[in-house]
């Protein structure tokens, strides 16, 4: 079976997304929070860059050629494949990589929810909607809809239909 180049992109823009994370938790250090702003950074050039290359690659392909609908399913895909391999290394990261950084960040926000004074109950639910940050399945979504709007636009910016092959809406 033959890996299309949307899927092959996704995997080296994972990869790649995954690397740089590493990186700048290992060169500011695990507890920064700068290294999630710049994971973000990375995460949305890499996203919308990879869309609009294997949309490219996908019409230079066809010879030139592509329609909208085709565009718009390479873009997502693309989406897809990076979005479950950054909710794969977010798992393994905060499992096997860095286990106790959940722990400190709650712990930094259970400090600054009692120096604004929250009340015990408002206190728990700050906590728990905090944990749920670092949900692995949290990341996915919002890489998708970022990709179906980037798909959007770069399958309407590259649709060219064939010529040679007239298809008419009204036939069956």
């Amino acid at each position: 079976m033959k890996i299309g180049i949307n899927v092959r992109l996704g995997i080296a823009a994972g990869c790649i997304n995954c690397i740089a994370w590493y990186a700048f938790a290992k060169k500011l250090g695990f507890y920064s929070i700068d290294v999630y702003i710049y994971r973000n950074y990375v995460t949305l050039a890499v996203l919308i860059l990879g869309v609009f290359l294997s949309v490219f690659l996908t019409k230079r392909k066809n010879k030139s050629f592509l329609e909208f609908k085709e565009g718009l399913k390479t873009g997502v895909l693309y989406s897809i494949v990076l979005a479950c391999i950054l909710g794969i290394f977010n798992y393994i990261y905060y499992t096997y990589i860095t286990p106790d950084t959940i722990d400190y960040f709650l712990s930094e926000a259970k400090k600054s929810a009692i120096a604004h004074h929250l009340s015990e109950a408002d206190l728990t639910k700050f906590l728990a909607g905090e944990k749920s940050n670092f949900s692995s399945f949290k990341l996915i979504p919002p890489i998708i809809f970022f990709g179906l709007i980037s798909s959007l636009l770069a399958a309407s910016a590259f649709q060219k239909k064939n010529p040679a092959n007239p298809i008419s809406e009204n036939e069956n």
